[in-house]
């Protein structure tokens, strides 16, 4: 059985069945309506939208038997206001449950679609699966062919994208509903032809859906953008020829202090797979309800699988998952449902996990296998702040070849990437208040005033740097160091 038929199997069978109250948990209730009325149409059953001010009582169920055509094998009754009908009028769900031996009866089914649950032992519970590519790419054509006549063409295969800019825009929209879809990609459609960015409604609109449940939308970035960390940058490209082939990933476990260049890195990951990035925040979940921050947590998860193909950021996983004091009954409960998603989960997602202290982390994070790769992130390298300083002189507009790249590498010994950038951005500051150019001047003027992390976090970059004798990788590329002359200098004739 393909993919497609078992889940057509999964609407239909219900139905098929008679079984009297079936309900769907979904925002995407258009969606919804349209698979329910399609399966109905298959079965050969007589298929009604549930207005807004009926009850389900005995009575009206009746009548639909009634007036449902007499070679109709049953009836299906599709309902996405039996919610908001509760909130108004209590005899919602007394009516129904008064309605259940005339739908036995009758053989038909009652589906329930909402964003809520229904928690009665009568009712079957279906999922209604995630639109895959090949269904978001076909709603693109169409967004894309309605674009097209409305500028008086009307090609039978439309033009406005390609197909490899269908499968990005195909892969930023998993996760929005049909309705969405369709407005989302009309406006992308109508920003292509007019030669403006698209991808960013697509995004904005992701953004609005996922922050709900505790997720924010990042913007990936070129890798090529990031300087230095030549073997994190390699290992990413090396495993996108596995993630276009679907080879199983899990993801990696960065290590080291702030600003080494952790969330860029998770940035450049997204950029490489081509997919979404999406930030998972602990602090979003905790509630002072029991209960109620695991159900948060796990929404949150699901949602992922529902958005794949996606990159997730879990910045400062020490701190969400540490281990010793503050350790709590939630807190492991956490990172029990954690591990056993990370263990578990089908879908196409890759995780980015920061931390900035190793040795706060439980154990069970840290086994064999459950990463692809383990990385600690050192001080950058000569060679990598070079190419650090380049990229951020190159943005503020300035020439590099006018700079002294011997006195600044000399001034930032010690320093992270974060800091370098800090002094450019700090240096264009002072260059603008005397009303000049950036140059050397002020940039070693910038870079002087800040206490690089080698300095304040000392203690903690010799612990990072021990990472390498547990099994991490290093990320960064080392400075060459001076030969040693062990032997004896000797003038001779």
């Amino acid at each position: 059985m393909s993919k497609n038929e078992a889940l057509n199997d999964r609407i239909n069978t219900p139905l098929k069945l008679a079984f009297p109250v079936v309900a769907i948990e979904t925002f995407e209730l258009t969606r919804a309506a349209q698979v329910i009325s399609a399966a109905a149409t298959d079965l050969k059953k007589h298929f009604l939208a549930m207005p807004f001010k009926q009850v389900p009582d005995p009575g009206f169920i009746a009548k639909v038997a009634g007036e449902a055509p007499k070679d109709s094998r049953g009836a299906v009754i599709f309902d996405q206001y039996f919610f908001d009908r509760q909130r108004l009028n209590a005899e919602t769900l007394p009516s129904l449950k008064a309605s259940l031996a005339a739908l036995e009866q009758h053989g038909i089914t009652y589906v329930i679609a909402g964003r809520d649950s229904l928690a009665e032992e009568f009712v079957y519970h279906i999922d209604l699966p995630a639109m895959d590519q090949a269904e978001i790419i076909e709603v693109l054509m169409s967004a894309e062919r309605d674009v097209e006549r409305s500028i008086g063409k009307s090609a039978q295969v439309p033009t406005i994208f390609d197909e490899r800019e269908r499968v990005v825009i195909a892969n930023h929209a998993m996760g929005l509903s049909h309705t969405q879809m369709r407005n989302v990609f009309i406006l992308s459609a109508y920003r292509k032809h007019k030669a403006l960015d698209y991808l960013s409604e697509v995004r904005r609109e992701k953004g609005h859906i996922l922050r709900d449940v505790g997720l924010d939308v990042l913007e990936p970035i070129d890798i090529e953008t990031v300087g230095g960390l030549e073997p994190l940058k390699s290992f990413l490209n090396i495993r996108k020829a596995g993630w276009d082939k679907d080879l199983p990933l899990k993801g990696v476990l960065l290590a080291g202090v702030p600003g080494g260049g952790k969330t860029l890195m998770a940035k450049a990951a997204a950029g490489v797979f081509g997919t979404t990035l999406v930030r998972l925040d602990m602090n979003r979940f905790y509630s002072k309800y029991q209960g109620e921050t695991e159900a948060k947590f796990m929404r949150a998860l699901q949602t992922i699988d529902q958005i794949a193909p996606v990159t997730v950021l879990m910045d400062e996983i020490d701190k969400a998952f540490a281990q010793g004091e503050g350790d709590n009954e939630v807190s492991r409960r956490l990172l029990g449902a954690f591990l056993y998603w990370l263990q578990e989960r089908k879908s196409k997602v890759f995780i980015v996990a920061s931390a900035n202290r190793i040795s706060a982390l439980p154990p069970e994070l840290m086994r064999a296998g459950r990463w692809d790769r383990s990385f600690f992130i050192d001080l950058p390298s000569k060679d990598e702040r070079v190419a650090i300083f380049q990229i951020h002189l190159k943005k503020a507009g300035v020439t590099v070849s006018n700079f002294k790249m011997d006195e600044l590498l000399t001034a930032s010994t010690g320093y992270t990437g974060a800091e370098i950038e800090q002094a450019v951005v700090d240096a264009q500051y002072l260059a603008l208040s005397i009303d000049a150019q950036l140059n050397q001047g002020n940039l070693l003027d910038a870079l002087g005033d800040i206490s690089p992390a080698s300095e304040t976090r000392k203690a903690d970059i010799d612990a990072i740097r021990k990472l390498g004798d547990q099994g991490f990788y290093r990320a960064n590329t080392q400075d060459q160091s001076e030969p040693l002359h062990n032997g004896r200098q000797l003038t001779v004739d």
